[in-house]
């Protein structure tokens, strides 16, 4: 997957949460680019009509889900999908959303780490996340942690004193 890709992804992402334009900031935290490549392909991603910059602060994507677009999300679909077709139960209904390639593999990671009853310590899966294979910064891991929640395929829960994700 391209930087492009990646970028626009994270974009459409984080204007649900920000209708009105993503800041560059959170894009900077949330991608590992320097400051130099983002940019560049921020600058790219506006002269080709995908995007705009507003203020030099906030993007906003101008298009519609295109052909390129939908054909990635087809293949992430795929990809889940005979990822999960396993005789072990499915995390979630995972193979129904479109999932980034870091959501692909942090529920490598978790399906791992989950005792038998499908629960895995909240300090266990961060810590995973953190400094695990994937090399996570603490933004990317929240962020990666509530877009599983919201989509149904983690859930939080409460055992004893202890917090757990459910799969």
């Amino acid at each position: 997957m391209t930087n492009r890709t990646i970028i626009i992804s994270r974009i459409k992402y984080f204007q649900m949460e920000y209708p009105d334009g993503v800041p560059l900031n959170i894009l900077k935290l949330d991608l590992d680019l320097s400051v130099d490549e983002l940019q560049q392909n921020l600058l790219g991603l506006e002269n080709e009509g995908r995007l705009f910059i507003e203020n030099e602060e906030y993007v906003k994507l101008v298009e519609s889900i295109g052909e390129e677009d939908a054909n990635q999300l087809d293949a992430s679909r795929e990809l889940v999908s005979a990822e999960y077709r396993s005789e072990e139960p499915p995390i979630k209904k995972a193979e129904t959303y479109d999932l980034t390639e870091k959501e692909i593999s942090a529920l490598k990671i978790i399906k791992n780490l989950t005792d038998e009853s499908g629960h895995i310590p909240r300090y266990m899966m961060e810590g995973s996340l953190l400094y695990g294979d994937l090399k996570m910064n603490t933004l990317g891991v929240y962020n990666l942690i509530m877009s599983l929640e919201n989509k149904g395929i983690i859930k939080k829960i409460q055992i004893k004193d202890n917090e757990y994700y459910s799969t």
